[in-house]
Parts: structure tokens; C-alpha cells; sequence
């Protein structure tokens, strides 16, 4: 366009153009809160308790970015195959509600706590100025909510498994799936799972899940309204199971050797705290009841069936007995939050706690109890702490339990955690340093801690025999981020060592194997690009052979943003299932 000029030669002409530029002064600077707020004229405003005039919320799907822009066809499917969280699911979060007063607490935690959610990437809680008071503006993006997978091989039957659910179900906080998978010379093996995580419209969880094993069976139940915020007062939980499983214990150059372990358990709490935001006090009681009964002698699972073997390490070993307890919740909690990008996601948004924690659950054995469970007392405590800045994060996560005797002396002692450093000398850039520790004694339960256990072993190890009553094992990575698909994914390459070992302890067949040393590489991608979920795959290669050691590629795919540390399977199938960890572990 060309440039307009004044022409002076006439003064209608100068005033004129003196007009046009007053006119523009004018807009120029009307335009200029416009700009400075970057909203199209939105003023942002500090939530100092000012009254909510209106509550807008925008609930988005996950967006794929302009790789699938070309393909109108798989562009629709994608969006078909989403249903966004409906708003009123992310009303029923806030913690702010029209006509209320603005606290900047609420509304961090109202940010948080969306967030924290298993079905949603990220969420933003924004207040603008609104005559004398304030408009709040709710945006929330979906994790992608489809859950399927499929196994194939090259003999028959050709499909081997298959799983098929939903995350976020029609929009509705609600996670559902099947999964089905062939069995062989045994059973075909089912499973569901169902999970509400807004109950009747409040932040209420139930969750429920079945499975019937090729061998063994299990189910659970629980209802609970965990702490979720530091502004809740109280939390409550009722959780029921059964199940009758195998517990392996592995040997050199032969099958694992299994003991059958029946388990049937319940309980019943609530706890309240105390105390400013932030620095919160916790009390609490609980009703709990478990009965286990072992198997007394040892089984070996073998293609053509179930064969007994007489093992002398495993006859009569353990004992049946029954545990009723009422138990004593204390903890103490002095936390923040700092929201960061690309620490335990490649791309997505992470609220990490710093400050310290510690929960703690204490009971007597009532007369009901019998076996090695009478006259008995249990003790459990958790502890964490952390500290972040903008490119650094340090934590550690501890936890302890065993019961003492009435004729002296502690057993079924189990202790497990995790401590981890993280640096980010670029946005790109993650170096990771973490080091994670399990021990029995004692046990009163079937279990033998495996040196190549998927979440808390060594890579390179998965069909190693070594296992035995204590596991270290640290684990050194760095990460870089290098590509960003179209904005539909990031990429990222890693490498990694694993370094730990057992030792025998007194678990049956137990092994001391020293210390073992692995090395890889991995290629990691999250889609969409601000997911928290990453899809690794692992290529380890063990330095020392022996043992069953030998080169793994390893698939997995994990939302780590959400807590800091989860045992592992071995370890938990040694706890006890009424510990109350789902009320203390809020995000």
C-alpha cells in the first residue's frame, strides 16, 4: 500500500491531515492497555478478594498439531475419537465458586489440583478484571483418552492379547477398560477395570478392578475421598479385596519355584488435619482386617501345567494367620509446589513438592486376631522431603514398616525408597541421578526381591535369576529433546546406566550377585507434544555375563509427573493391603 502524505499547499489540506494525525495519537494509545495485556483487552488481575462475578470454563482436547492438518480424514477420527472433559466435571474441581471472594490460594490450588488429574495435561486458572470485581477463566487440555493395544505373533492363534478402554470417558472423569489375553495350555486370562474419579459429582474416587489370571484370580474395591488440597480438611477411605495369586521365587538354570497365597483384607478410615496451609497436622483412625493363608508346600508352573516339587526351603515355611487391628494415623506435612516443564515429561507441565512430610500409621492387634498376628504390634512411617529451583530438583522419599512381638523382638521388617537429583543446564537438556533401595526380613509373606524387576531392578537383567532379601540399584541418565514433530510430538534421545546387585538376606533361595552394571540408550517420545505421558524404549546392554543377564529392548509407556516414587510389584505384594497409602499420597 502506499504511504499517505500530507499535502500543505492548502489549508483545508493541513487540517486535514493535522486531524487524521490526532485521530491516530488517539487510538494509539487506547490501544496500548489492549496490548500490554496481551488478552485483546483483558485486563489481568491478582486474586485479593475481590468477588467472583462469573466462572467461564474451556475444556480442550489434546492438540495433535499440523502433522495431521494435511489429513482432513485422520483429523476427524482423532477428534471423534475424544470426547473433551465435560465443564461441569472441571467445575466440580474448583475450589472457588461464583459470588465467592478471590483467594490466590484457592485458585493455585484449583490449578493444581486439575492438573494432578490422570486425564488432564495441563490446566490454567486465570482471573481478569471485571468493574470492582473478577472473572475467572478455567482452561483445561486433555490427555489423548483412548486406551487400546494389540499383540500378535507369527504362530497360531495369531493375537495373543488385546486391551481396549477409555481414560476419560465420554468426558466424565471415568476410566474404563477390558483386556483380554490367550492362556495357552491354561485359561484365557480377563481383566477390567473401572474408575470414577468424581463420584457423585464430588472429588470422590471409586475404583474397582477384576482379573481372572491363568492362574489365580483377584479383585478390589475402594471408595475414598482422598486429600487432594491443602484448603480440605478431612479424608475418608473403605477398600475390600481378595486374591489368589502365585508368589515365584527364582532359581539358576531351572523354572521358578511358586507358593499359592490366598489374601483376603478390608478397611475402614478417615483422618482430619490441622494447623495453617502449608503447615498441616494429620489424625486419624482406622479399622483393618487381613487374613492370609500360604500354601505349604511349593508348586512349579511348567507349559503342560501345575507340578508340585518338594522344595525344604519352602515347605511349611510361612503360616496362615489373621490380622485385626485398630490403628492410629499421624503425620505432619510442610509443603509447596513449584510448576515446572520438562522434568519427568519431555514437554508437559510438572507441580513438584519441596518442604518435608512424614506420615505415620501405629496399631494394636485386637482379640480377634490369631496365628503369628496376635498380641502383635504394627508400625509404618513415610517420609519426603525436596527442594527445586527453576532448573534443579532434589527429593527422597523413604518408607519403613515391621511388627513387633508380644515376646520381644521386630519381624516382617520392609523398607523401600527412592532419592533423585535433576538438572536442566537447558531447556532441552535433563541430566538425572537416582538411586532406589527395597529390603525384607523376616517376612511373613511369600517374596523374593528380583535383580531384574521392571520398575525397580537393573535393565538388561529380566530373565535373571538373581534375587534375594535387599535390592539397591542406581541409575544414571541424560536426556536430550531433539525434535519437535510438527508440533504433534516431541522426541528426545537418552543414555543410561544401571548400576546394583542383591544380597541373600534370609528370603528362600536367595542369592548374593555383587555388584552388576548396565548400559544403554533410549529413544523417547511423547504425543501430543505437551503430554505428560513418555513412550520409552530401552535398549540395555549388561556388563557383566552370568546370572541370565542379556541384551533387552524394553517398551514402556508412563505418566511419571504424578508421584515420586511407586513401589515396586515385589515390594508391594510383601505390604500389607490395608496401609493406608491412597489417603496420605495426595498430589
Amino acid at each position: 500500500m502506499p504511504k499517505r502524505t500530507c499535502d500543505l499547499r492548502s489549508s483545508s489540506a493541513a487540517w486535514d491531515c493535522s486531524l487524521r494525525r490526532v485521530l491516530a495519537v488517539v487510538v494509539a494509545c487506547a490501544a496500548t492497555p489492549a496490548l500490554a495485556s496481551g488478552q485483546g483487552g483483558r485486563t489481568q488481575a491478582r486474586c485479593s478478594g475481590q468477588v467472583i462475578t462469573e466462572i467461564v470454563v474451556r475444556s480442550e482436547g489434546p492438540s495433535y498439531g499440523r502433522a495431521f492438518e494435511r489429513s482432513r480424514m485422520l483429523g476427524n477420527v482423532l477428534v471423534r475419537m475424544h470426547t473433551p472433559t465435560s465443564p461441569e466435571v472441571v467445575r466440580n474441581y474448583l475450589l472457588l465458586k461464583k459470588g465467592d471472594r478471590c483467594s490466590p490460594l484457592r485458585r493455585s490450588e484449583s490449578e493444581r489440583l486439575l492438573r494432578a488429574m490422570p486425564f488432564i495435561s495441563d490446566a490454567t486458572v486465570t482471573a481478569y478484571q471485571d468493574g470492582a470485581g473478577v472473572r475467572l477463566e478455567v482452561v483445561t487440555v486433555d490427555e489423548p483418552s483412548m486406551v487400546a493395544n494389540l499383540g500378535v505373533k507369527s504362530n497360531s492363534p495369531f493375537v495373543s492379547r488385546a486391551t481396549l478402554g477409555n481414560a476419560n470417558l465420554m468426558g466424565n472423569a471415568v476410566y474404563a477398560s477390558g483386556q483380554w489375553r490367550e492362556g495357552g495350555f491354561y485359561r484365557d486370562a480377563y481383566a477390567a477395570r473401572y474408575t470414577n474419579y468424581q463420584l457423585f459429582g464430588r472429588p470422590y474416587q471409586l475404583d474397582m478392578r477384576w482379573a481372572r489370571r491363568e492362574l489365580g484370580s483377584e479383585w478390589t474395591a475402594r471408595v475414598s475421598d482422598p486429600f487432594l488440597t491443602e484448603v480440605q480438611r478431612m479424608a475418608w477411605r473403605l477398600s475390600a479385596g481378595q486374591s489368589n495369586d502365585y508368589a515365584a521365587f527364582r532359581r539358576p538354570d531351572t523354572l521358578d519355584a511358586a507358593l499359592r497365597v490366598r489374601r483376603e483384607y478390608m478397611d475402614a478410615g478417615a483422618l482430619t488435619r490441622f494447623g495453617p496451609a502449608g503447615r498441616r497436622g494429620l489424625l486419624g483412625l482406622q479399622m483393618s482386617v487381613e487374613d492370609v493363608e500360604p500354601g505349604s508346600g511349593a508348586v512349579v508352573v511348567t507349559e503342560n501345567g501345575v507340578q508340585d516339587e518338594f522344595i525344604p526351603a519352602l515347605e511349611d515355611r510361612y503360616g496362615a494367620w489373621r490380622s485385626v487391628r485398630l490403628n492410629v494415623l499421624l503425620g505432619f506435612r510442610r509443603l509447596r509446589f513449584r510448576r515446572v516443564e520438562g522434568f519427568d515429561a519431555l514437554s508437559g507441565s510438572q507441580d513438584l513438592r519441596t518442604g518435608v512430610q512424614v506420615s505415620s500409621t501405629m496399631g494394636r492387634a485386637l482379640p480377634m486376631s490369631r496365628g503369628i498376628a496376635k498380641d502383635e504390634t504394627f508400625a509404618g512411617v513415610e517420609a519426603s522431603t525436596g527442594i527445586a529451583g527453576a532448573r534443579t530438583y532434589a527429593a527422597l522419599e523413604a518408607q519403613l514398616e515391621g511388627r513387633h512381638r508380644a515376646n520381644g523382638g521386630w519381624e516382617d521388617v520392609l523398607a523401600n525408597g527412592r532419592a533423585a537429583a535433576y538438572l536442566k543446564p537447558h531447556p532441552r537438556h535433563l541430566l538425572t541421578v537416582d538411586l532406589t533401595w527395597s529390603s525384607v526380613r523376616d517376612s511373613r509373606l511369600p517374596v523374593q526381591l528380583a535383580l531384574g524387576d521392571r520398575r525397580g531392578g537393573l535393565r538388561g537383567y529380566r530373565n535373571s535369576w538373581l534375587a534375594g532379601g535387599t535390592r539397591v540399584v542406581g541409575r544414571f541418565e541424560e536426556r536430550w529433546r531433539v525434535a519437535s514433530i510438527r508440533g504433534t510430538a516431541n522426541a528426545a534421545v537418552a543414555v543410561f546406566t544401571d548400576v546394583g546387585g542383591v544380597t541373600a538376606g534370609d528370603v528362600p533361595l536367595g542369592v548374593s550377585s555383587g555388584v552388576r552394571q548396565s548400559v544403554g540408550t533410549s529413544l523417547i517420545l511423547a504425543i501430543p507434544a505437551k503430554s505428560q505421558r513418555m513412550w520409552r524404549v530401552d535398549f540395555a546392554y549388561p556388563l557383566q555375563r552370568g546370572g541370565g543377564s542379556g541384551f533387552e529392548v524394553r517398551l514402556s509407556s508412563e505418566d511419571r509427573t504424578q508421584v515420586f516414587w511407586r513401589a515396586p510389584n515385589d515390594v508391594s505384594s510383601a505390604r500389607e493391603r490395608v496401609v493406608p497409602q491412597s489417603i496420605f499420597r495426595w498430589p
